[in-house]
């Protein structure tokens, strides 16, 4: 049997469709709110700033170009495919999802999840404790779109077990729309 940790999100949730209440139905729920947390930050830190399709020279700007009358016309649904390739209904869940939360909330979620246990051979700027969080939680939270200056209050988080408490009841929260999404969808 397959570990859950190793699951995708298309099969967490035909998982947690299948599964009775309990630890392991506990354990898929969990772990698809972990994924698609990480997807809003893979968007949030890299992948919205790529622009794709609004670039001056575009890879599909000579697509269409040919023999004939058809000369100089672009390809529209090749440069859609281009400017949308990084949207997916899995990013699109994760910010509903977290539409849902106050301002605070989220960024008690996203900065929790931001924050990777660090790991022997490796190397991430994401790889610190929560206390390193906590420490660099406005430049963490400038990266993951929060303006510095547009949060009422310069850090939200004095300590640790601030930004604990918050990402807990946030994240409580989360799982119970997790399991609404996922049983409206069986």
């Amino acid at each position: 049997m397959q570990r859950i940790e190793d699951m995708g999100l298309a099969e967490t949730f035909r998982l947690i469709e299948k599964l009775p209440e309990g630890v392991r139905r506990q354990q898929a729920l969990t772990h698809a709110l972990d994924e698609l947390l990480e997807e809003e930050i893979e968007y949030r830190t890299g992948l919205r700033h790529q622009n794709a399709g609004w670039h001056q020279v575009s890879s599909v700007g000579g697509m269409g170009e040919g023999r004939g009358e058809c000369t100089g016309l672009v390809d529209h649904v090749g440069k859609a495919a281009e400017r949308y390739q990084q949207e997916s209904q899995w990013r699109t869940m994760a910010a509903a999802l977290l539409s849902r939360l106050s301002d605070r909330q989220r960024m008690a979620v996203l900065l929790a999840a931001y924050a990777i246990p660090p790991v022997q051979n490796c190397q991430s700027p994401r790889m610190m404790t929560q206390s390193q969080a906590v420490a660099a939680q406005v430049a963490i939270l400038a990266r993951l779109g929060w303006v510095p200056g547009a949060v009422k209050v310069a850090e939200p988080f004095s300590t640790v077990k601030s930004l604990q408490r918050a990402a807990t009841r946030a994240r409580e929260s989360l799982l119970h729309m997790v399991l609404s999404q996922a049983e409206m969808a069986a």
